[in-house]
């Protein structure tokens, strides 16, 4: 028998009530492959902008978590629904009875999600900084999984290692990223990082969000989703908002969510006008965002969506946000992807051959 409880009688699994909530997250910060997607606060900002939180978890005789999944339930017509699970499930890896606990937890969503007529339950565990991206490939498999038409989520990443946050780190950047930080610097451009959740320093970061999605093509977060989110994290220290001002004007914003010792760089957004040419305020607004984190304690940062040069499957519309966030360098890092457990297969082949019909038809505008 081990430290880490293998063979301490039989995991059983349980739906969470609001005093699970502090085990909960602290289970999510000690593991290694958990993110902020997987908290209490990701699910509480997301059921307010409409998407149920379901939280299973697998627990021991004793009552100490082993496996949690947050599974955000979206209704798909017909009295049917959707369900998510952003980032997970997060389960003891390296327990003896790791295979047993993965089971017990999959078994339970099954059968939850049954009883609220979910056609599929969409998993997206992480790898861990040593890559067991194959490990949990296979593992799913073995539990019936299959993979996703399409990845719900980026698969490919990069981990920065914070150091200290200043000239250690800097370091590590590519020179232009070191350059162009300097050269924000010397054009007067400032930061602040906002801790609390402050409404203010929130709404001027949506403007820019909003400004760059029109840009950019990509759906926004609303206001009232980013403020939920901040207020369920800034308590623990898990929100960072970092604006970049010049002569006062916000002109660069970055978000990372942070669970222990590990953060993610969730939303970036910035101007783009020719007055704004050398300010360079996205880089300084993630620079910025990065020493704080590491004042904080915070060792690592997940750019969250980077695909390498070489990389035959990449998005090309990932590129250009790729190859900024590729500057600060970071060890690249790779998902298993998106998993299906399919809990209605009828409505699952119906689900997907209309989603293949809207693709079909798609492409033929």
């Amino acid at each position: 028998m081990n430290a880490h409880g293998g063979g301490r009688g039989t995991p059983s699994f349980r739906l969470a009530g609001q005093d699970d909530r502090t085990e909960w997250d602290g289970f999510v910060a000690a593991r290694a492959e958990a993110d902020p997607l997987q908290t209490w606060a990701w699910g509480a900002a997301n059921g307010a902008a409409g998407e149920h939180p379901l939280r299973g978890l697998v627990a021991r005789p004793d009552g100490r978590i082993a496996g949690v999944a947050q599974l955000l339930v979206r209704p798909a017509g017909l009295g049917r629904a959707v369900g998510y699970v952003p980032h997970g499930p997060v389960w003891d890896r390296s327990a003896d009875d790791a295979g047993e606990i993965l089971r017990t937890l999959l078994d339970g969503l099954r059968a939850e999600a049954a009883r609220r007529r979910v056609i599929v339950v969409k998993v997206d565990p992480r790898a861990n900084v040593n890559g067991d991206a194959d490990v949990v490939s296979r593992t799913l498999r073995a539990n019936g999984l299959r993979p996703a038409r399409h990845d719900l989520q980026a698969r490919a990443t990069r981990v920065l290692d914070l150091l200290d946050g200043g000239d250690e780190l800097m370091a590590t950047w590519d020179k232009d990223a070191r350059n162009l930080v300097r050269r924000s610097t010397r054009e007067g451009v400032v930061t602040e990082t906002d801790r609390r959740g402050d409404a203010a320093a929130i709404g001027s970061f949506h403007e820019l969000l909003e400004t760059t999605s029109s840009r950019a093509g990509f759906r926004t977060r609303s206001v009232s989703f980013l403020e939920t989110l901040a207020r369920g994290l800034a308590p623990d220290g898990g929100w960072f908002l970092t604006l970049a001002r010049l002569d006062g004007r916000p002109i660069a914003g970055a978000v990372a969510l942070r669970t222990g010792e590990r953060a993610i760089y969730a939303y970036g957004a910035s101007l783009r006008e020719p007055a704004l040419k050398h300010a360079n305020g996205a880089y300084a607004a993630l620079a910025a965002t990065m020493r704080e984190l590491a004042t904080d304690g915070v060792r690592t940062l997940d750019l969250w969506g980077v695909v390498e040069p070489d990389d035959p499957d990449a998005d090309a519309s990932w590129a250009g946000f790729s190859a900024f966030k590729r500057q600060f360098g970071g060890m690249p890092l790779r998902h298993p992807g998106t998993f299906d457990l399919v809990v209605s297969p009828t409505w699952n082949a119906i689900r997907e051959a209309r989603e293949r019909f809207i693709e079909r038809v798609s492409r033929s505008r």
